[in-house]
């Protein structure tokens, strides 16, 4: 009897991938098919096929040779084809072989070329992807896939999405479904959900990218750091200035300065009075002071 340790253990073998769902993002596994499962989508693959056969739907073969027909591709189309995976496959392993000293500039010339490469590879199987779609095999083909996307999707839990493959083909969630097919797609092929941002060469250019955002960020702290030492005096230049200590006593000195201060311009003042304008003198005696007692009269002698 299985153990929940051992029920823990399948659990985490399945693969995950996430997808919004009204605002909320929910995790959906792929856990591995049994061999009834293995055998109904093999059944299903049959079944599509000779339907479409009987359907007048060309196979592969009839296709291609439609489309050179057409015009669509040239004759020696295969042949391009495996050349260009030929060459791409050596500018992989060129790109993998270089040492590690090589510099910078060299890694991202060479990962540049294995993405030309890649691009031009894509862009021949984008001539018949299409059409090719639409034949026997590949209409067969996405039956077995969407059988057992119904089978092997699973909940946190570990319970089944979609009780069977009726269920499955009327999901009003397109979103779930088509992005639940497209990861199985990617299982079935031995593919990550993100292969095409983890290939060799986006691996070597995103690391050349690194290098050089923390050569740039380092260069720009050195900066500061030198323009913030040029704003700062040599040590020779600093004059200290030592404060007096702190005295209950008033600052007496500072006291005498702001009196001298407020006092300077009254003493001004007092230096220079305006001159007053001196009084007509009045004929006869003078008159004498009130504090004193008065003099006497000298005797006068009347002039005849």
């Amino acid at each position: 009897m299985a153990t929940p340790e051992d029920v823990r253990d399948v659990l985490d073998t399945r693969r995950e991938f996430s997808i919004d769902i009204t605002g909320e993002t929910v995790s959906y596994f792929i856990a591995n098919p049994t061999g009834e499962d293995i055998r109904k989508a093999d059944w299903q693959y049959s079944k599509i096929y000779n339907q479409a056969i009987l359907d007048d739907l060309l196979t592969q073969a009839q296709m291609i040779d439609l489309l050179k027909k057409q015009g669509v591709i040239s004759e020696d189309y295969a042949t391009e084809v495996e050349e260009t995976r030929s060459k791409l496959a050596a500018e992989i392993y060129k790109l993998e072989s270089l040492p590690e000293n090589t510099s910078d500039l060299q890694m991202e010339d060479a990962a540049l070329v294995v993405a030309a490469s890649r691009d031009e590879l894509f862009r021949l199987n984008q001539r018949v992807n299409g059409p090719m779609g639409n034949t026997c095999e590949n209409i067969a083909e996405d039956a077995r896939v969407e059988f057992l996307t119904s089978r092997v999707l699973q909940r946190q839990d570990g319970a089944p999405v979609w009780k069977d493959y009726n269920e499955y083909l009327n999901e009003e969630n397109t979103a779930l479904s088509v992005k639940a097919r497209f990861e199985v797609m990617l299982w079935m092929q031995g593919l990550n959900s993100d292969f095409l941002e983890n290939t060799p060469e986006q691996q070597t250019l995103r690391d050349v990218n690194q290098k050089r955002v923390e050569s740039a960020l380092a260069g720009l702290k050195a900066e500061r750091a030198e323009a913030d030492d040029e704003d700062l005096p040599d040590e020779a230049e600093v004059e200290i200035l030592e404060l007096p200590a702190a005295s209950d006593e008033p600052n007496v000195k500072a006291e005498t300065i702001v009196a001298e201060t407020e006092e300077a311009p009254a003493a001004e003042a007092a230096e220079a009075p305006v001159a007053e304008k001196p009084k007509p003198k009045r004929k006869g005696r003078p008159k004498g002071s009130k504090n004193k007692k008065k003099a006497a009269k000298p005797e006068t002698t009347e002039e005849n």
